[in-house]
């Protein structure tokens, strides 16, 4: 088992910069290390947290009051259109190779900055795709067990899954059935969105902050009241994009909270619309 240190400070694993200390933390490179770090969580009584690229998520000032792993099990594999790829997976390394060899199916991902285990968790998605249309099958680990889950198990919806409010079950790797496809055709729109994301994300941000409404853009709801470049403390709505929030500098997650209520008080109150957060928190 990976040693478990003692009170690290986790704003420097989170993409927005802010989150207090753990109590207990380790970082994991094998599967049989992180489940032997769940399997001590679990036995022991205590709270975790799998943080991945920390793209997607907001952690509390006051930190996480149990265990945090650091999931950097990176291992994946080929063989004709299946594809099989653990869960600290960098989704965009995957997206990339596969895309090199013309499959089509997780080539969405490549501009995404999060692992194969947060995409299946939250049904990440782009580019008219996402991860529920070609994921197959997951090995997903739950109070010391392993199960084998199918597609249908995860009840997928839009940037959501069943998994996503449960915090007991973590996903160890993943099954996915790709197809062949134009592989330049996919190319020109990865460069495309590659160039979208880069004129919307600059800066310390954790990506799209809400969900859009069905049949609605969030960032064109919080445009349409002029709020791009509204700050609270440290916490800004981004001048580039309204529905991505930035740490401009000292920002706390207490700041990214306010902000958030103000801005689903503000979009209720004009369209009679409540943003739903896509952010993921946790030690609050």
């Amino acid at each position: 088992m990976s040693e478990i240190e003692l009170g690290v400070k986790l704003a420097k694993y989170s993409t927005l910069g802010v989150g207090g200390k753990a109590d207990f933390f380790t970082t994991v490179t094998k599967r049989d290390d992180l489940v032997a770090a769940l399997n001590w969580a679990f036995s022991g009584g205590k709270p975790f947290f799998i943080l991945g690229a920390g793209s997607n998520v907001l952690i509390s000032d006051g930190g996480f009051r149990g265990l945090v792993i650091i999931n950097r099990v990176a291992e994946y594999s080929v063989d004709g259109c299946a594809v099989n790829a653990s869960s600290g997976m960098n989704l965009a390394k995957v997206a990339r190779e596969t895309l090199a060899v013309g499959l089509a199916g997780l080539h969405f991902g490549a501009g995404i900055p999060g692992t194969i285990g947060g995409a299946v968790v939250g049904n990440a998605g782009a580019l008219g795709w996402d991860i529920s249309r070609t994921l197959k099958t997951a090995e997903v680990w739950h109070h010391g067990k392993i199960e084998k889950w199918t597609n249908t198990d995860f009840e997928y919806g839009y940037r959501t899954s069943k998994l996503k409010a449960k915090r007991d079950y973590v996903v160890l790797a993943a099954d996915f059935e790709l197809e062949n496809g134009n592989a330049e055709e996919m190319q020109k729109l990865i460069v495309e969105d590659a160039k979208r994301r880069a004129a919307s994300y600059l800066g310390r941000t954790c990506g799209s902050y809400f969900k859009n409404p069905e049949g609605k853009s969030a960032g064109e709801l919080i445009d349409g009241l002029g709020l791009k470049g509204y700050r609270i403390g440290g916490a800004e709505v981004s001048p580039l994009h309204a529905n991505v929030f930035r740490n401009v500098g000292g920002a706390t997650a207490a700041d990214f909270i306010e902000l958030e209520k103000y801005l689903i008080t503000k979009v209720k109150k004009a369209y009679g619309i409540t943003l739903e957060p896509e952010a993921v928190k946790t030690g609050f």
